[in-house]
């Protein structure tokens, strides 16, 4: 008799320690799930600019954003921020005509699509940051709507 209880205590041991190991596992591959990509493009006559950006589960954001505007040096680089509700906020490290540069950006979510706010900036930790988030203004800024990726 008192083997058949060692047995079924040894039994219920291992089955709580699978279950265990089971949410275990099913919550870290929460934590490490694909991020979800989107692009988006903004497009004149003689301008245009592209972000691609990957949200992670923590609206944690990297991507690529790129500018060619009319009579302006092209810029191409990377973006890492971070998603706030309906603002994005990001650091934009880009190359234009071989010099490496750093500047703060921040969109707006506005029906589907992000708009880029412009504000006074300052030179800060070494690139160019806005001197007062605040007075962003998002009524002029450049609207990146919903786009293929390439």
């Amino acid at each position: 008799m008192t083997k058949r209880i060692h047995l079924i205590l040894a039994l219920a041991c291992i089955f709580s320690a699978c279950t265990k190991k089971e949410s275990e596992s099913s919550s870290a591959t929460e934590n490490t799930a694909q991020p979800v990509s989107e692009c988006y493009a903004y497009a004149t006559d003689k301008d245009s600019a592209f972000l691609h950006i990957e949200m992670t589960a923590d609206n944690i954001v990297t991507g690529e954003l790129e500018y060619s505007l009319f009579e302006k040096d092209k810029n191409r680089g990377k973006i890492e921020g971070k998603i706030n509700g309906d603002t994005l906020r990001a650091d934009y490290q880009f190359m234009s005509e071989g010099v490496a540069s750093t500047r703060e950006v921040v969109f707006l979510k506005k029906d589907g699509n992000w708009v880029e706010g412009f504000g006074p900036v300052d030179e800060k930790d070494g690139g160019m940051r806005f001197s007062d988030r605040s007075k962003l203004d998002f009524t002029n800024g450049l609207t990146f709507r919903n786009a293929k990726c390439r």
